[in-house]
């Protein structure tokens, strides 16, 4: 099992590279992070309609492709998002200025179900024609929030929206990470 995505806010709090500079700007306000248990999930996602299977999942899908420049601006971003792979994902992270960022994260070969987040409060949502769950306050940072698309029942895309360390506003953060994903999913195979 990967925990590492689904400790990406995680190391965003604790100043991870890729999201200090790219997804954690911010008031210099740091946290605490505490590990959530480790087996298991509390819901998941259907399968969706259509679900391309396994490693072929995101053939030829660059995540900083998956929003567009207009995109980009529609979400108060900055342009270019900046490439990397995290735990074996490749992801790409946009910030917004003086307010934390957004990070897409492909996982070709984990589905929801293969993602630590149990003990997370977790609703069904959709994105486009994909089911997803939205992951409020991820670990109990309540500036986080994750919209974790389901392409199939091995594969997934998560959207972790933060914003600033010291922010206490949810909402805003699953806000952000659910306009992406409405503008993500139509790229989805």
């Amino acid at each position: 099992m990967n925990r590492e995505l689904a400790r990406l806010p995680i190391a965003c709090l604790a100043g991870l590279a890729l999201l200090a500079g790219a997804a954690c700007s911010g008031d210099g306000t740091a946290g605490t992070p505490t590990p959530v248990p480790t087996t298991g999930t509390t819901t998941g996602a259907s399968t969706p309609s259509s679900s391309p299977a396994g490693d072929d999942a995101f053939a030829g899908i660059a995540p900083c492709d998956l929003l567009t420049s207009g995109e980009v601006t529609q979400l108060g971003l900055t342009n270019p998002g900046e490439a990397d792979q995290i735990g074996g994902a490749e992801a790409c992270g946009w910030k917004v200025s003086g307010n934390g960022g957004l990070l897409a994260a492909l996982n070709p070969t984990k589905g929801f179900a293969d993602l630590d987040y149990e003990g997370e409060k977790t609703s069904p949502v959709k994105a486009g024609r994909y089911d997803a769950v939205l992951v409020e306050a991820h670990a109990g940072a309540e500036n986080i929030c994750h919209v974790v698309i389901e392409v199939s029942g091995s594969s997934s895309l998560q959207v972790i929206s933060n914003l600033t360390a010291g922010s206490t506003d949810t909402a805003a953060a699953c806000e952000r990470a659910t306009d992406a994903a409405e503008l993500i999913a139509p790229k989805l195979p």
